[in-house]
């Protein structure tokens, strides 16, 4: 299996079988799975996956639609393009005797009119993956009822054929490193709390649009991962990685971006974690560095390991440092733009020529993400109002316009969305994007 085959999404989310009868999406799987099967790729963990994905995305869908119920026959060319979504568009690699039978067992199952095996041949060609293939097949008048299908599988490819903007994203411990990267992707895919939780290295791909679901590789994949797996490793799992793919909302969610989340250095338990994100940076494979800071922890002994050993690892590799938890702080009692341009003069010290400093609040960010695709609990929405009046008090902008005045953000007249700006996450966004451009 290859990773980057992860940096793709579902298309079945709008494929019209998941809203048909019961007894067509029982079909549908059948057909699908026996063409796995007479191709020998059902044994095949990437293909195995997105199978069982396909099966719980189609039958537990709940949302049936009289109106939109077919007989199996007008999904004839929908299962074609599903067989190539499953085969991750690399088609044109697969053995000719292989595609041959699959091919003999679909017009038995399919008998179809002269024209339509002209269509058949064509979805059925190599070349997806450089994506002249899907062009020709837009253009055809004849499959008008599958171009929205069509436009799926041509973000997908489009988003594949990019190259990779590496992030690595390091700290010490309780710097709040689960909950920035939360902040950016939108997703609780990162277990936030104030302890080592792992020794594993998560690779956290974007996906090029939102299916509505995230994969994840921990010795299983499961590419329909929930709260259970994301947030817990699995122990069969001998490897130092984990691989998760989701779609990052936002500023970010055009770009395809990897990013690498190290484990905390200076968690006394295990010596392994200082290790790990040691050997990471100093591989340099990575465009971006990011170094997350608690605000209510600042330029502690063990930070100052850390940036020296940084300073004298990365060569010229480009850094933002985060100064995060800045809500921590309390406005009325703290000088909170004298308390960052103190931290700004330390990095100096150590070496950082005009250090890229941002001062956020990954848990505001993250609420306010939260709060435009999902109901908030209570406890959720009093926090969320509180970091809303905390931040408008606190005028985080007024830092961003005097050292970042190029970034322009509009204002919001939705105060949750608002909060975005307010908060820092979005100025933060800004800036990564503009290290990709």
């Amino acid at each position: 299996m290859k990773t980057q085959d992860l940096a793709i999404s579902q298309i079945v989310i709008n494929n019209p079988i998941i809203k048909d009868c019961e007894k067509t999406k029982e079909e549908y799987l059948r057909r699908l799975k026996k063409y796995f099967s007479i191709g020998g790729w059902s044994r095949r963990k990437y293909e195995a996956a997105e199978l069982a994905a396909y099966q719980k995305i189609i039958m537990e869908n709940i949302d049936i639609d009289e109106k939109n119920f077919h007989e199996i026959e007008f999904y004839k060319y929908y299962i074609l393009f599903d067989l190539i979504h499953i085969l991750a568009y690399e088609i044109d690699r697969i053995p000719k005797e292989k595609i041959k039978k699959v091919k003999k067992q679909y017009l038995l199952d399919f008998p179809l009119e002269k024209e339509e095996k002209v269509i058949f041949n064509k979805i059925f060609s190599s070349g997806y993956k450089n994506g002249k293939r899907i062009r020709n097949l837009e253009k055809d008048s004849r499959l008008q009822q599958e171009k929205e299908y069509l436009d799926l599988i041509k973000k997908n490819l489009e988003f594949a054929n990019k190259k990779p903007f590496k992030i690595m994203v390091t700290a010490t411990m309780s710097a709040g490193k689960s909950t920035f990267i939360n902040s950016l992707t939108g997703k609780n895919i990162c277990l936030a709390q104030n302890m080592a939780c792992t020794s594993k290295i998560h690779y956290i791909m974007n996906k090029p649009y939102e299916d509505g679901y995230s994969y994840e590789h921990d010795h299983d994949l499961v590419m329909t991962a929930g709260k259970e797996e994301l947030l817990n490793d699995n122990e069969l799992n001998t490897t130092d990685k984990i691989v998760v793919s989701t779609h990052f909302g936002e500023e970010l969610g055009k770009q395809r971006i990897v990013i690498n989340d190290s484990p905390g250095v200076n968690y006394s338990g295990d010596k392994d974690h200082k290790k790990i994100t040691d050997y990471m940076l100093e591989s340099r494979d990575y465009q971006l560095l990011i170094y997350v800071m608690n605000a209510t922890q600042l330029a502690t002994n063990d930070e100052d390991e850390h940036l020296e050993f940084i300073k004298n690892t990365i060569g010229r590799t480009p850094v933002i440092f985060v100064i995060n938890k800045i809500d921590a702080l309390n406005e009325e009692e703290e000088n909170i733009s004298e308390i960052i341009e103190k931290q700004v003069e330390y990095l100096k010290k150590k070496g950082f020529k005009n250090p890229v400093v941002c001062p956020i609040s990954s848990k505001a960010g993250y609420l306010a993400k939260q709060f435009e695709v999902r109901s908030l609990a209570r406890s959720e929405k009093r926090e969320l109002y509180n970091y809303v009046d905390k931040f408008e008090q606190m005028n985080l902008q007024k830092y961003y316009k005097k050292y970042f005045h190029e970034i322009i953000i509009p204002d919001s007249e939705e105060e949750e969305k608002q909060l975005l700006k307010t908060s820092g996450i979005a100025y933060v966004e800004k800036i990564i994007n503009s290290f990709i451009k």
